[in-house]
């Protein structure tokens, strides 16, 4: 394990992650708020119509302004919230997943402490094998890259609350953010039913978000929860690269890290 080179890679990364989630809530802020204006200004005529080219064997289409109203409007009520959901959480498990693969790349044999139920014990001596074999570096990318998948694919909380993705969280997370550990089960668990079921509240949130909550009914989403979710997860990312840089790195979290830490401990 190289930490002269692993460390700095982190500190990078971690701050394109911050750069990411920065740039997604601005891009949802200009929308909510030049939104309205763009209307106004369609309505009065300042602005051109706009001809759109046809994805099918049509005719280009000029839209008139009820038209153009209509799609400004259905941008700033629901497109908006909806997109920036969905990338908040996707530009997080991406960070994560590359926090994790450059721990696994590093500590290999960190994939042999895996106990889920896809290993048996003929797997495990396999893994090994792969592990001792001269072309081993391909087929650790390939265990990485497909125990990542599982990790994300399952229930992303345990990597918090069980530390299954091994990163040495211990009860971290448990004992210190037990509330922001439930608000990440509900962004998750909110995103999921954006991305697959429309927006409507399905059997499976109710199972493990809200039981009361009314299924058919299309999940409600402001800017306060769109705000606090990136909080959210902007915590998660910095204590879990803060906590892999302490212990498996046995080094001090810096720059952008390090700042991001003291504000999130105030």
């Amino acid at each position: 394990m190289d930490k002269s080179r692993s460390v700095p890679n982190l500190h990078v990364r971690y701050k394109r992650f911050q750069k990411e989630q920065r740039d997604l809530w601005e891009a949802f802020s200009i929308v909510e708020f030049y939104a309205p204006k763009i209307r106004d200004a369609i309505k009065d005529d300042v602005f051109p119509s706009l001809t759109i080219d046809r994805i099918w064997n049509e005719s280009d289409r000029t839209l008139d302004k009820n038209n153009t109203y209509g799609a400004l409007t259905s941008l700033e009520r629901r497109g908006n919230f909806r997109s920036t959901m969905l990338e908040i959480v996707l530009v997080f498990e991406d960070y994560m997943s590359d926090l994790i693969e450059l721990v696994y790349l590093d500590i290999p044999n960190k994939l042999m402490s895996f106990q889920d139920d896809s290993n048996s014990s003929g797997y495990q001596k396999l893994l090994k094998l792969m592990l001792v074999s001269s072309d081993k570096k391909e087929m650790i990318d390939r265990l990485v890259e497909e125990k990542i998948r599982g990790l994300f694919y399952g229930n992303p909380l345990d990597v918090f609350e069980k530390d299954k993705a091994k990163l040495e969280f211990g009860s971290f997370f448990k004992d210190n953010y037990s509330s922001e550990l439930d608000e990440f089960r509900k962004i998750v668990a909110t995103r999921n039913i954006i991305a697959h079921n429309n927006g409507k509240i399905d059997r499976k949130y109710q199972r493990e978000v809200d039981p009361t909550a009314q299924l058919g009914r299309k999940i409600q989403i402001d800017r306060d929860y769109i705000k606090r979710s990136i909080f959210i997860l902007s915590l998660l990312a910095a204590q879990s690269t803060r906590l892999v840089v302490e212990r498996i790195y046995k080094d001090t979290p810096e720059g952008k890290l390090g700042r991001a830490i003291e504000a999130f401990q105030k």
